[in-house]
């Protein structure tokens, strides 16, 4: 079909402090429960790691439904999704992973090798589909000066340390420090992204040359990764999307610790002057060159092999049965370590 129905229920975790998003995990699960009765699904899927994935997943326990995970056997050590995304995947019968790096760790989780897809991120599908706009015509639609060489900005919280704004305070003070055009986008709904997101929108208005975007949309994002002279922050999309485009990125922090980068990112602690040395090095000199493309996860073609995997699931007797295996399996990725941007 052209669209498919959407059916909503649960609770909005969207900015909520931890007692709030933690109350809102049973209502999220009693929401897939009216939901299962109601639609009858042969499967569900899933996708990542963020808190309200997790009472979904688990609500198909109790009716023993196939469960399909999407962008499994990541690892992101500086944020709690780790431990979510670990869980949804020992509950899920068939796995897309986004990366070859992805399917290698799931299979050491004890995952059979055949429950294991490597289908790129679909994320990148839309990304890459997207109407191309040069710079001049993209300056227009965000209201940057034409010409401007500018950063693109995103920040999370840092959600398994002390500090979690350690990252924001880096960034803030490096792009105070050195006034350059910079484009930021909002926070997540991790906790103490509402705060996180009020400083960011505070710093942007007291700044004439920096411009918060609650959200650019996949078409605005791909351009603004085609022509910016960098991506900053600690967004997975850094390390996920980012190389599809050469463009380089300062990954500052631990929130993306563990995941498979290309040769484009950059890893920086969150410290203020070593942020201000790398943009200084990739946003001052006359010539930067792009980096080499790179698809370690994916081709923009995520979709389709999703679909192929979801219609030609094993008969339930041999899929809903989960052995531990303890036999390594190689994978190799379904498209060439290269992309057209």
């Amino acid at each position: 079909p052209d669209a498919a129905e959407v059916h909503r229920g649960g609770a909005d975790l969207a900015g909520r402090a931890a007692p709030e998003a933690a109350a809102a995990v049973p209502e999220i699960a009693a929401a897939m429960v009216r939901l299962i009765d109601q639609i009858g699904p042969d499967s569900v899927l899933v996708i990542g790691d963020r808190l309200d994935m997790l009472p979904a997943a688990m609500a198909t326990l109790a009716y023993n439904l196939p469960l399909i995970h999407l962008h499994g056997g990541e690892s992101s050590e500086g944020a709690v999704d780790e431990r979510i995304r670990h869980a949804i995947s020992k509950l899920a019968h068939l796995h897309c992973a986004a990366s070859v790096d992805a399917a290698t760790r799931l299979n050491r989780m004890g995952e059979e090798a055949w429950r294991i897809h490597v289908t790129g991120a679909p994320g990148l599908d839309s990304l890459l589909a997207a109407p191309q706009l040069s710079a001049d015509e993209l300056a227009a639609e965000l209201g940057l000066a034409a010409g401007d060489n500018f950063i693109l900005a995103t920040v999370h919280p840092e959600t398994n340390v002390s500090h979690p704004f350690g990252p924001l305070d880096a960034v803030l003070a490096a792009l105070d420090a050195a006034p350059r055009a910079t484009v930021i986008t909002a926070p997540n709904a991790d906790p103490g992204g509402a705060e996180m997101r009020t400083r960011i929108e505070d710093f942007a208005a007291a700044r004439p040359w920096v411009l918060f975007c609650d959200t650019l949309g996949a078409r605005l994002y791909a351009n603004a990764m085609r022509h910016a002279a960098v991506m900053l922050g600690n967004s997975s999309s850094g390390i996920v999307e980012a190389g599809l485009f050469g463009l380089p990125v300062i990954n500052v922090g631990g929130r993306q610790q563990g995941r498979a980068c290309g040769a484009n990112v950059h890893h920086c602690s969150a410290d203020a002057d070593a942020v201000g040395s790398l943009l200084a090095q990739m946003c001052d000199a006359p010539s930067v060159p792009r980096a080499a493309r790179v698809s370690l996860y994916g081709d923009g073609q995520a979709a389709p092999r999703i679909v192929e995997v979801i219609k030609n699931q094993p008969a339930r007797e041999k899929l809903l049965v989960k052995r531990y295996s303890d036999q390594a399996a190689e994978f190799s990725p379904p498209w060439a370590e290269h992309a057209a941007a």
